[in-house]
């Protein structure tokens, strides 16, 4: 059992209480958070770490990156998202496999170092899952499928059952199987019917890139415009498999993540109860003109997170970069409530995103614990003031084990 003392403890709980002069008692798990002055009392016999004028909060947590991106600096192309796709399908094979062990493992490090203990990880071909697994850093691993042809279903659910069962076996409490369906203009239904099958019937976590681009939204709305041309390409007589609403229908019941979700007009076709929204900022401002309205996301009473996407559309993972980015980028809410709403959304929201037990300094949640160097300000300015001094988290913990990065 340790006590860890702070001057400030940011517990992330619904009320975004914040405690002065507070300690975090625990083991794997969080005993007890309260002042100091009583964690010394009750708890005599625990091993102190005093972090004297310092913060402490939850770990941050990544729900959405593409570690298979990781060599990419260059190749792909930016400012338009079907030249950008074009790029990623010329290029995904052979930068998948310059990502490989040491290079994954830099970048899991540098998220680690920007206080982050747990990251979604989008993975279409798997090479990743060991560099993850070995990393030390919880990883919800979502195994992708695609394929936009009937002919192929057969053979790319076969695959992703290969990849699965490889990955299932990494299992333990920081390495967790996921599924990903990667898109609705990319993805048959009849695969995205096995993958939600499988999702409810093995309860596994489901993700989905949704309403990235005005082309998709054109091309489910109508089965027009450039996004027809360009499938084209592939497909003599494209037609769209889905309208938003009938995609969004093949994942209920289940604990979804739609990523982006930049051009969705109406939040009410969401399940409040299972569905979020996963927003990344950086990515969306390259590939994209439109940003996530966070006033309208907010009113729509939709769980919310915080990601940075993969290097294959940003140019760094720091997630304090990505935090920083979203300051400067929404303009609707003021910076004191905004850093509020975001540091939420990379804590609290994306634990119950993904059905975790973490994301808030209180008993009973794992202990997962980021400390960050003191700053000189007042209470209210602390979550702000955080985010924009904080270049690197000064120790982080993952249930309950200090970490090494």
């Amino acid at each position: 059992m340790r006590i860890l003392r702070a001057k400030w403890i940011l517990a992330c709980d619904e009320n975004f209480k914040i405690l002065k002069e507070g300690a975090i008692v625990f083991d794997k798990k969080i005993i007890e958070v309260c002042t100091f002055a009583s964690a010394a009392r009750r708890y005599p016999q625990a091993e102190i770490l005093d972090f004297g004028g310092d913060i402490a909060m939850p770990a941050f947590i990544n729900p959405h990156v593409h570690l298979e991106f990781s060599a990419n600096k260059g190749t792909l192309r930016y400012g338009d998202f079907l030249d950008w796709l074009g790029s990623v399908i010329a290029s995904r094979q052979q930068l998948d496999a310059a990502a490989r062990g040491r290079l994954i493992a830099e970048q899991i490090a540098a998220m680690m170092r920007s206080g982050v203990g747990t990251i979604g990880e989008i993975s279409s071909f798997g090479g990743e899952a060991e560099a993850c697994a070995q990393s030390g850093i919880r990883t919800v691993f979502f195994n992708e499928i695609l394929g936009a042809s009937k002919d192929v279903a057969a053979e790319n659910i076969s695959k992703f059952k290969e990849r699965f069962e490889r990955a299932k076996a990494l299992a333990s409490s920081l390495f967790i199987s996921a599924v990903s369906v990667h898109s609705p203009y990319s993805t048959h239904p009849q695969i995205t019917e096995f993958a939600t099958k499988f999702a409810r019937e093995n309860g596994l976590a489901i993700s989905t890139h949704f309403m990235e681009s005005a082309y998709e939204r054109q091309w489910l709305r109508t089965g027009r415009g450039k996004f027809k041309t360009w499938l084209a390409k592939f497909n003599p007589t494209p037609a769209p498999f889905y309208s938003p609403q009938s995609f969004v229908a093949h994942f209920s019941g289940l604990r979804t993540l739609f990523t982006h979700c930049v051009w969705v007009d109406d939040f009410s076709i969401f399940d409040p109860k299972l569905h979020s929204i996963t927003h990344c900022a950086r990515s969306n401002r390259l590939l994209s003109k439109k940003r996530l309205s966070f006033k309208k996301l907010l009113a729509s009473g939709l769980n919310y997170n915080i990601a940075t996407d993969g290097l294959s559309s940003n140019f760094s993972l720091s997630f304090l970069d990505e935090l920083r980015a979203n300051l400067m980028m929404h303009d609707e809410l003021g910076l004191i409530e905004l850093a509020r709403v975001l540091i939420l959304g990379a804590t609290r929201n994306a634990a119950a995103a993904l059905g975790l037990n973490l994301g808030e300094l209180r008993a009973g949640k794992l202990a997962d614990i980021a400390v960050f160097e003191g700053i000189e300000c007042d209470e209210a300015q602390l979550p702000l003031q955080l985010i924009l001094q904080s270049k690197n988290a000064k120790s982080l913990f993952i249930e309950g084990m200090k970490c090494n990065f």
